[in-house]
Order: C-alpha cells, then sequence, then structure tokens
C-alpha cells in the first residue's frame, strides 16, 4: 500500500515545494513593488518633481532591489502626476519543478504597489555640479540644519555628498545622484537616498537684471554712508568700521567683488546684488555684520545674490561673519562655490534661505542655518523651491 501510494505523495510533495517557491517569489517580488513605489514617490516630496524623474527612481530601484535578492523579472512603473501616485509593478514567468507534468509548466507571477504623497518639500539647497566630487561637502564641526526642507547634490560621483570630521546635515530629506556617499550614515539625518535623478537648474529661466554705465569704479568705503542702487565697476571694498546702509533696489558688482572687513558693517532691505564677470564675488569677513533682505518684487523678486551665468567657473564667495544672522532670500550662484566658515550660525534670524550653487561648502565649525518659515515674510520665494510638506505612504 505505502509503494503504491508512494508516487502520489511524491507528486503531492512536489506540489507543495512547488506552491512554496511561487509563493516566495510573490512575496519578495511584493516587497520589492512596496518599497520602490515608496523611494519613488518621495521624489514628489521635491517642488520641481517631474513624472520622468519619479518613473525613473522607480525602475532603477526596482531592478536594483531585485538584483540584490537574487531575483529577475520585469518592472512597470507609472506616475499619476495630478494624484501624485506612482504605481510598480513587477512580473516574472516562473517554470515549475513538479507541476509541470501535470500541464502546467510555467506560472505567472507578480506583484502591484502604489504609493502617494500630499503635497511637496521646499528644496533649500542644491549643489549643481554634476560631474566632480564634493559638490556639498562639510568638513571640521560645520553643520548644516535643515529640518524643514531639502538638500540635493546633483554630483554622480560616490563622494559627490560628504560630511567629515564630526560635521553633520539634518534635513527633511536628502538626496544624492551619486550611487554612495562619503562618511557614516550618522552624519545624516535621515540617511541620503541614493541614485536620485540630476535636477535641472530650477532659476534657469530667471532673466539677469539689465546693467548700467558705471556709477563708480573701484570704490572703496571708509566712512559710514548710505548706498544707491547701481553699477559698481570693479566692485566696492567696505572697511574701517564703516557703518554702510543700502537702499532698496538692484546692485551690479561688474569685475570687482563685493567685499565687507575690518569690522564693517552692512544692512540692505529689499536689495537685489548682481554678480557680473571675473573676480565679481562676495566677501564678507568674520568680524563684520551683515543684514540682508531681498527684493519683494521686480526681476529679482527673492533672489539675494545672483550670479551671472557666464561669470568664470568656480569663482569662490565666502561668508566668513560671525554675525551673519539675517541673510533672507535665495543665494543664486550657479557658476561658483560658496563657503561658509563662522564661529557663529549664519543666517539663523532668517525667515528663509535657499542656496542653488555650482559647490556649496561649510568649514571650520559653520552653522548654516536654512529656515522654511515662507508664510512670516513678504519676500516671496522662487518657483521650482517653493514651500510643501508630507511623506509618502502605501496607498495600494
Amino acid at each position: 500500500m505505502f509503494g503504491a501510494a508512494l508516487p502520489a505523495l511524491l507528486v503531492g510533495a512536489g506540489v507543495v515545494l512547488d506552491y512554496g517557491m511561487l509563493s516566495e517569489s510573490r512575496t519578495a517580488f511584493q516587497a520589492v513593488a512596496d518599497a520602490s513605489a515608496l523611494a519613488a514617490a518621495r521624489e514628489f516630496r521635491l517642488a520641481n518633481a517631474s513624472p520622468a524623474t519619479v518613473q525613473s527612481v522607480a525602475q532603477k530601484f526596482a531592478t536594483a532591489s531585485l538584483k540584490a535578492t537574487n531575483h529577475s523579472g520585469t518592472v512597470a512603473a507609472s506616475v499619476d502626476i495630478k494624484k501624485m501616485t506612482v504605481t510598480v509593478e513587477v512580473n516574472a514567468i516562473v517554470k515549475t519543478n513538479v507541476m509541470h507534468m501535470f500541464g502546467t509548466e510555467m506560472v505567472a507571477v507578480g506583484a502591484k504597489a502604489t504609493a502617494r504623497v500630499r503635497g511637496s518639500a521646499a528644496i533649500c539647497v542644491i549643489g549643481l555640479e554634476k560631474n566632480k566630487n564634493e559638490t556639498i561637502h562639510l568638513e571640521k564641526d560645520a553643520k548644516l540644519e535643515a529640518p524643514e526642507c531639502a538638500v540635493y547634490s546633483n554630483s554622480n560621483k560616490p563622494q559627490g555628498l560628504k560630511a567629515m570630521q564630526n560635521s553633520s546635515i539634518r534635513a527633511r530629506f536628502i538626496c544624492s545622484a551619486g550611487g554612495s556617499y562619503k562618511d557614516k550614515f550618522d552624519s545624516f539625518s535621515p540617511s541620503p537616498t541614493l541614485d536620485c535623478p540630476v535636477l535641472a537648474d530650477p532659476l534657469a529661466s530667471r532673466p539677469p537684471p539689465p546693467t548700467g554705465g558705471c556709477s563708480a569704479t573701484d570704490l572703496k568705503v571708509t566712512t559710514s554712508i548710505t548706498l544707491s542702487p547701481g553699477t559698481y565697476c570693479g566692485g566696492i571694498r567696505i572697511s574701517k568700521m564703516a557703518a554702510v546702509t543700502m537702499n532698496p533696489g538692484i546692485y551690479v558688482f561688474k569685475d570687482g567683488p563685493f567685499d565687507v572687513s575690518g569690522g564693517a558693517s552692512l544692512k540692505g532691505t529689499n536689495v537685489g546684488i548682481y554678480l557680473n564677470g571675473k573676480g565679481a564675488v562676495i566677501r564678507f569677513d568674520a568680524d563684520t555684520k551683515i543684514e540682508l533682505t531681498a527684493p519683494r518684487d521686480g526681476i529679482m523678486a527673492g533672489i539675494l545674490f545672483y550670479e551671472d551665468r557666464n561669470s568664470p567657473l568656480n569663482q569662490k564667495h565666502e561668508i566668513l561673519s560671525n554675525d551673519a544672522k539675517v541673510l533672507l532670500g535665495t543665494l543664486y550662484l550657479p557658476q561658483g562655490e560658496l563657503n561658509i566658515s563662522a564661529n557663529k550660525p549664519v543666517a539663523a534670524e532668517s525667515a528663509y534661505t535657499i542656496v542653488v550653487a555650482r559647490r556649496f561648502t561649510l568649514s571650520a565649525g559653520p552653522t548654516m542655518v536654512l529656515n522654511a518659515k515662507y508664510s512670516s515674510t513678504n519676500i516671496p520665494v522662487p518657483d521650482g523651491v517653493g514651500p510643501g510638506a508630507t511623506a509618502a505612504h502605501l496607498a495600494q
């Protein structure tokens, strides 16, 4: 009787094994679909996310996850930009071990997940440099505090996002176009999302302000005065404890620096600073006091510093001031490096501060505070880096 029943028992055991294999594959596919949909939906948290970038993240994440779990299958991702949802499907045709003897040689196995977000997170830092290391770089106890907005590195290099020597970044969302980043997980809160799509310059369509004839050339200020908008050829150098007030308007610094040193103070409300040409850089020395807010309207509305896109590459802009509590607006430096190196918090009393720069570095112990209190000011936020908030969750 046992011998007669043995073939049936073996077949039953084989069917159970096939069922277990198919069930394991489906469970693995569901985990991949869930994780991929959530990872892609988080891209909606960026104010300028597009369907193409969200779909790309979903497909890349799912493909990498399948490979990591030794599974193979096809991945399909779709995005509904109106509903703020991303759907991921993972499917495969699996060959059976025993069931094929009963006419079921191949079985379709699949899983599907949909994730949704409501709203989006403002971007307060974009490092635009794509092809070099250290697009965003912190060292020597530096801290970047951006708890209500996103920090984004476009660099596709492993060290494009780097925090070292007890430095840290704290943000709502941290994203790196590179496949890895250089440092321990505890340097970042939360841990960065990797392999993010490269973001286009969100301010690329903003036209520069006009430049007129020279209002002054190689101006040196050593006494307390009030400046008026205009074109300052050769830049301005303020020093010797001078207290300078800038009237509202647009200031063009052509082929020379905006340099404040020697214990001087600088205050300007609703001012836009346009940096044009070789040597047109910002330098605020350690012993200075700086208080600046961007224009409320006009061609530079919401933009405090605007570096001309035809300026030389990698010019260095330095904020070293230990009393630069107010830098309200967007610091747009698409060709240059913004370096923060101060002993006291920078921009901490600003309603908001946004950095869009080719490179963004913090060194020698500074704390850069990027607030996102957009409703508390009448200075508008430029399109592409605007406000929002939320987290992704599975909807299906």
